[in-house]
């Protein structure tokens, strides 16, 4: 990669994870201490899981509007700084509907953030790396989540003193972003159709494979999302630290799904996809028979970091080519297949908990991620165009089969909307649980 091409990413990879790993997910981390000084109740707790997702879902939709008419320098800086602000707000709240405002803008900034880093990357940076930078990029959700952690050790309970260093940071990356992402000029339309992405229609053959296989990876991942770190305490018998620490290696683990775009070009996207989610199998499998190990429960928190955000990038290539001339379309759909998912497995999850204890319940998870793996990936049959520059096919011979799409020039990071589906569990757990022996 060239120089600006290197530092384009820098910037991206860090406003991912400023907006997602410190703005929106770091709440998780300092919720008790929040509740604690400013009087917050459960109901608004979950209140604000719940509308800070929906206000990510809003973000993202005017995100994609702004950044034709404003760019993607403005915008993203717009979400670094909104991001900086929300941060700058929670650490100064005094009451608990202040503290929610905040929390929601904060939130925000992740939907924001998107589109303009995935145009970005489709301006700036040379075809041949795109499937690369982006899926680097995607991993910077991780990265904030591996950082929020030890800042949550260090700040012992003073979550103001932490959110006003997570905004510092997030000011400096607004700076980054202002002298690295490229100005809106006719660069940034080259990337579009000449219909501006409207293409065909939104059903495309073999799109119900991947909606399948998007929904089913949400409700395997959503058991170990919402209820791992409560089975480290109660069934291992590990205190809350220890539960930290594996939140901590999940996302620092999460940094090899930077290589999903890598791995896809070399092994395709079947391979990667299947190994993936034997690995997400494995994790729940690991939680459930040992969980008094600790050398076992690391190897699972590496295998679901890994394997979860890995396989956001098999479905981000996934969706971008089924909807080439649809981008937008492509890099959304299996998202919120997959927000679906979570959000049906989070409730399913503690259902069996409930009824059956944690062992059952992760490996009845297990099994649903690898009956995912039933789900093969078929490219769009109507679209076979060579996306190769006329040049390259110049003496190019002819090939049986259809060229395989190059990784597409779009991302968005994906983590689970935690609070959301945290609340729904824990509640159903509490109401059909009361009593039963989860051992």
């Amino acid at each position: 990669m060239t120089r600006q091409e290197l530092r384009l990413v820098v910037a991206g990879t860090l406003l991912i994870g400023v907006s997602y790993g410190l703005a929106r997910f770091a709440y998780g981390l300092f919720l008790p201490s929040m509740r604690e000084d400013v009087g917050m109740s459960s109901a608004m707790a979950g209140a604000i899981g719940s509308g800070a997702y929906l206000g990510y879902c809003l973000a993202i939709v005017g995100s994609a509007l702004l950044v034709e008419r404003l760019g993607a320098r403005r915008v993203a800086v717009i979400a670094a700084l909104i991001a900086a602000v929300g941060m700058v707000a929670i650490s100064v709240s005094t009451s608990a509907p202040w503290l929610a405002g905040a929390i929601l803008l904060a939130g925000a900034s992740t939907g924001l953030a998107s589109p303009p880093m995935a145009q970005a990357v489709s301006v700036t940076v040379a075809t041949a790396h795109q499937g690369r930078a982006n899926t680097v990029i995607n991993a910077g959700t991780s990265l904030g989540v591996a950082i929020s952690g030890p800042v949550a050790f260090a700040a012992t309970g003073q979550w103001r003193i932490a959110y006003a260093a997570f905004a510092i940071a997030a000011l400096l990356n607004a700076l980054l972003l202002s002298i690295s992402v490229p100005r809106a000029d006719a660069s940034d339309r080259r990337s579009d159709s000449p219909e501006k992405g409207r293409g065909a229609g939104i059903w495309r053959s073999h799109v119900a494979v991947l909606v399948l296989a998007a929904v089913g990876m949400g409700m395997a991942s959503a058991a170990y999302w919402t209820f791992s770190s409560e089975a480290v305490v109660t069934l291992g018998h590990f205190d809350q630290a220890t539960a930290n620490i594996v939140w901590i290696l999940i996302g620092v683990a999460g940094l090899a799904g930077g290589l999903a775009g890598d791995l896809v070009k070399r092994l395709g996207l079947d391979v990667v996809h299947r190994g993936s989610l034997a690995a997400l199998a494995l994790s729940l499998c690991l939680l459930a028979v040992l969980p008094s190990s600790l050398p076992a429960l690391l190897v699972s928190a590496a295998l679901f970091g890994g394997a979860y955000i890995m396989l956001t990038g098999v479905y981000l290539v996934w969706g971008i080519r089924l909807y080439a001339d649809r981008p937008a379309i492509g890099l959304g759909l299996p998202f919120l297949m997959i927000a679906v998912g979570q959000i049906v497995g989070s409730p399913l999850a503690g259902y069996l908990i409930g009824g059956q204890g944690y062992a059952f319940c992760f490996i009845a998870f297990a099994l649903i991620a690898l009956a995912t793996m039933l789900a093969g990936y078929r490219p769009d049959g109507r679209k076979r165009a060579d996306t190769r520059p006329p040049e390259a096919l110049k003496g190019a011979p002819v090939s049986p089969r259809p060229p395989i799409p190059p990784i597409p020039p779009f991302y968005m990071p994906a983590m689970p909307p935690l609070e959301l589906i945290d609340k729904i569990g824990r509640k159903l757990n509490a109401r059909l649980g009361s009593g039963t022996d989860r051992r």
